[in-house]
Order: C-alpha cells, then sequence, then structure tokens
C-alpha cells in the first residue's frame, strides 16, 4: 500500500484536493501539524475544486510575515529563504521570483482575500492532504517532517538502549499502548537473565513517513557479550510506528532477513574439550543426521532439546510432513566443536544433501548448538545453516 501511495503521490497533489461540488456546504477544517486553525475573518472554502482560505491566518501559521499591497490587490509572504506572492484575480504566482500557475486564483470577498491552501502549503515546503470523509485538509510543515524524524530516530535508539541495560518494562512501553504486554514483558526478563546480549543498530532509515504512520528498515547486530553460547548475527527489520497523543510508538517490528556472523575460518578454530564430551557432542550430531536420512521423526526429537509437549508435538508434526515430501540424503564432512564450556557447546558440520531423482548435489554449512543435561547427555537447542 505504501509504495502505491508513493506512485499517487503526485497525482494526488495536482489535484489541487479536489473534492465533489455536493461538499460544498459543508464547512471544511484545516489542521496543521494535527492542530486545527481557526479563520476569524472568514471560512474556507471550495471554488473550481480547490480549497481556498483567509491568506493572514494561513501564512502566519506557517511561518511567514505578511504584507499586504493595497494598490496592486498582491499579498506577500516571507522568510529568511522564501519569498511567495499573489495577486487578487491573477492565476500566476512568485516563488522567490520565479513564476507559477495557479489552478484557482486568489479572491478579495468582504474584505478578507482568499488563498489556494495547496499552493501555499507546498511552497513553505509542506504537503496537504484532503480528507472527503472529514472534509478537511491536514498540513504537515517542512519543520515538522525533521522534527518527526528526530523523534523517531530517538524512539528507535531508546528501544535499543533499553534492551540493552535489560529494562524489559521500560522497552515495552514504546510501544503501541492499546496492547497489553504482561507475558512479554515476563519472557523477556526471563531472556535478560539468561542471555547477556548487546544490540547495535548498524544503520536505519525512514522509508516512508506519513502524518500518523512511519516505516522504518533498520540493520541491527546482536553480539553476546557472556552467558550461554549464541552466534552474533546480523538482522533487518522493518518498523511500523504510529503517532499517539504523547508521540511517536512502535505498532510492529518484522523481521526481514538474519545472517549469522560467524566465518568458516572462525568455525574451525579448536578448542580445548573433554574427550567424553566431544564423543558424546559428535554422536548427537551422527544421531541426528542418521535420523534424517531414515526418515525418523522419532530419532531427529531425541537428539533434540524438549521445550514441552506441545513444541515437541508440533516439531515432530513438522518432521513428518517434511520426510512425507522429500526424500533427501545427507552426508557429513568436516566437523569442528569450536565452543565448548561444561553446559554448552557449538559445532560446525559441513554436509552435503542430495534429493532422490535429484543428480545435484548441494553443499552446507551448519552449526549446531548444544546444551548438556544433568544426566551427561547433549541435545540440541538450536542450529543455523551460515552457507
Amino acid at each position: 500500500m505504501r509504495k502505491i501511495l508513493s506512485i499517487l503521490s503526485i497525482g494526488l497533489l495536482a489535484l489541487m484536493l479536489a473534492v465533489p461540488a455536493s461538499a460544498a456546504a459543508k464547512p471544511i477544517a484545516v489542521y496543521i501539524n494535527g492542530s486545527k486553525v481557526s479563520f476569524p475573518a472568514g471560512s474556507p472554502y471550495l471554488k473550481n475544486n480547490a480549497v481556498l482560505v483567509p491568506f493572514r491566518v494561513i501564512f502566519e501559521q506557517l511561518g511567514l510575515q505578511v504584507l499586504w499591497n493595497p494598490a496592486t490587490a498582491t499579498v506577500t509572504g516571507t522568510s529568511a529563504d522564501l519569498s511567495v506572492s499573489l495577486k487578487v484575480g491573477n492565476s500566476r504566482a512568485t516563488v522567490n521570483g520565479i513564476a507559477k500557475t495557479l489552478s484557482a486564483v486568489p479572491v478579495s470577498s468582504a474584505g478578507t482575500t482568499y488563498v489556494p491552501l495547496r499552493f501555499i502549503a507546498e511552497a513553505t515546503g509542506g504537503t496537504a492532504v484532503w480528507n472527503p470523509a472529514s472534509q478537511s485538509v491536514q498540513i504537515t510543515t517542512k519543520q515538522a517532517t525533521a522534527e518527526d524524524k528526530a523523534a523517531i530516530k530517538a524512539l528507535i535508539t531508546l528501544s535499543n538502549q533499553y534492551f540493552n541495560e535489560e529494562k524489559a518494562k521500560e522497552f515495552y512501553s514504546l510501544m503501541d499502548s492499546s496492547q497489553t504486554y504482561v507475558e512479554a514483558i515476563a519472557d523477556l526478563d526471563a531472556s535478560f537473565k539468561e542471555y547477556n546480549l548487546k544490540s547495535t543498530i548498524e544503520s536505519f532509515e525512514i522509508i516512508d513517513l506519513k502524518p500518523n504512520e512511519a516505516t522504518i528498515y533498520a540493520v541491527e547486530s546482536l553480539r553476546r557479550v557472556s552467558g550461554p553460547y549464541t552466534p552474533d548475527e546480523e538482522d533487518e527489520y522493518l518498523y511500523t510506528l504510529i503517532r499517539e497523543k504523547d508521540g511517536w510508538r512502535i505498532s510492529s517490528v518484522e523481521s526481514q532477513n538474519s545472517k549469522i556472523l560467524l566465518t568458516r575460518e572462525e568455525a574451525m578454530k579448536s578448542v580445548t574439550v573433554p574427550q567424553a564430551d566431544a564423543d558424546a557432542i559428535k554422536a548427537t550430531i551422527n544421531q541426528y543426521y542418521k535420523s534424517l536420512n531414515d526418515q525418523s521423526p522419532a530419532g531427529v526429537m531425541a537428539a533434540m532439546t524438549s521445550y514441552g509437549e506441545e513444541y515437541d508435538a508440533s516439531a515432530q508434526a513438522n518432521l513428518e510432513d517434511f520426510f512425507a515430501t522429500y526424500d533427501i540424503t545427507y552426508t557429513t564432512g568436516v566437523t569442528n566443536i569450536y565452543y565448548y564450556s561444561d553446559k554448552n557447546a557449538a559445532i560446525y558440520v559441513e554436509n552435503t544433501a542430495k534429493e532422490s531423482g535429484d543428480s545435484q548435489t548441494y553443499e552446507q554449512g551448519n552449526i549446531f548448538i548444544l546444551s548438556k543435561s544433568d544426566n551427561g547427555s547433549w541435545t540440541i537447542d538450536d542450529f543455523n545453516n551460515i552457507f
């Protein structure tokens, strides 16, 4: 939808805030950065499908000093770097001395001069959006856009800061206030107690900004500081933000891509591992691959760490569907345990994969993260593909 809006934006602006003639009798409201504008000298109205408003109020609200020349019926608005002039009854206006054509000419009525609203909004660097349902015009100024960008960046930065400070409640206080986060806060607190990770915003881009909604693309790295082993990774996220009364809030975060920050050279570095644990870890990996080749969901699950009945049942069902769809033979090659502690280990495994009936063989590099139970057995907690 955002791409469509982007494509249509020029065409919409060219319509000069066009509205149906049937709406002419309804009062028109004008808002600048969300605040309603009052027009004591006259009411906004429609002419030639354009919204016209008393010039003095709109010029001043948009930061322009006003000069009225009664001899030439010309109104001029100026700021440090802008001069806009319009003449009553004339379809030509000037912006910093450059002539512009107006779709609706300025009009004088009952001692008040009316000017086309969209033209003034755009001349000052802002945007104007017509809402036919509410018969209103929303103007967003150039300054407001800059302020919004700064506020949005500050929000994402603060979110990252709260994560690194392990403040789960404060982290979720930045989210959409219409939602509740009791369970999410508890889950994040539990994660903070188990893992010590540092998140860094590597890049940040506002890819769409509207008056009440924004879309952000961010690349963030997550690196282990201490605690159980987890590989460093780089993630691409798409943030959706909404404007609430007290400012911007995070509405949703969608992962777009994830990359493990581990090279083959790093994965092939040796560490000291007691022989009994090294043998047990490799035996678990061998059981895992043998069960894949045997198409045994129960065998694969036996090599995996249990995360509860519901999770295990879902994982087994997925394996059954996979084996019913594919017939793949895996052959392991190089293996290396590159991280070890008395309860946690990571092993790098290279394998080839060949599907039945396919002459092509695929090479894979995988890392498996394992944990040691109280009875001394090692099971697979997680695994990731690095190539």
